[in-house]
């Protein structure tokens, strides 16, 4: 990852409400090392407490959806809610979703994996994903949104692009996805509009797709 990208993660990571421009005067080579030493601090967290959210994903299926969104938003952070989201069914996690505030589901989704994000996306409807897609995009999530775009099923990912109505956004995730196929593929589906704005955009900044889409 470049420099830049490091930043970004970085604050992905601790989901900062501000755009943390101090990070772009530390040396990269003590950036890297506060990325790998904050990544190795989560690997350890969510090993020391697997248990418990493993005990709280259990509990989930005793509690109306409502009353679990409360807890939520008034005891547990969005870390913990995402590491619970593994142990849970897809479907269950979307039906609780459906309760929560739509920026502390953005929240959620960062600390998330974005194979457990993806999975839970494909049963909530597209509306209320590009509620939460553009709470991330306020905050310029866009490393864990193009993730998750290359996962989420792919028509699920056209018609939540179509419903967006916002071309800087596309064009973000777009450059954050690794799934170049996917990208070009679901690009024929946008307006011409959109697609020039992307195009020329990316013709800015020598991106290689911009001659492919």
């Amino acid at each position: 990852m470049t420099k830049e990208e490091v930043a970004k993660n970085i604050q992905e990571m601790l989901v900062s409400e501000t755009e943390m421009e101090y990070l772009a005067d530390i040396p990269e080579k003590h950036l890297n090392r506060l990325h790998a030493d904050l990544q190795e601090y989560m690997k350890r967290l969510d090993a020391n407490q697997r248990p418990v959210f493993k005990a709280i994903a259990v509990s989930t299926s005793f509690i109306p959806n409502f009353i679990i969104a409360k807890l939520a938003h008034d005891y547990f952070t969005p870390y913990i809610v995402a590491q619970v989201c593994d142990y849970m069914e897809p479907k269950s996690a979307a039906k609780i979703g459906r309760s929560l505030r739509h920026d502390y589901m953005g929240d959620v989704a960062v600390n998330a994996d974005a194979k457990v994000t993806a999975r839970i996306g494909e049963f909530m409807d597209v509306e209320l994903i590009v509620s939460v897609v553009r709470e991330m995009v306020k905050r310029n999530f866009f490393i864990k949104l193009g993730e998750i775009a290359d996962l989420l099923n792919e028509n699920h990912l056209k018609n939540v692009m179509l419903k967006m109505n916002d071309d800087n956004a596309i064009l973000q995730v777009g450059i954050h996805m690794k799934d170049e196929a996917k990208i070009i593929r679901l690009s024929k589906a946008w307006s011409s509009s959109t697609r020039s704005y992307v195009v020329n955009e990316l013709k800015k900044i020598k991106h290689p797709l911009a001659n492919k889409l």
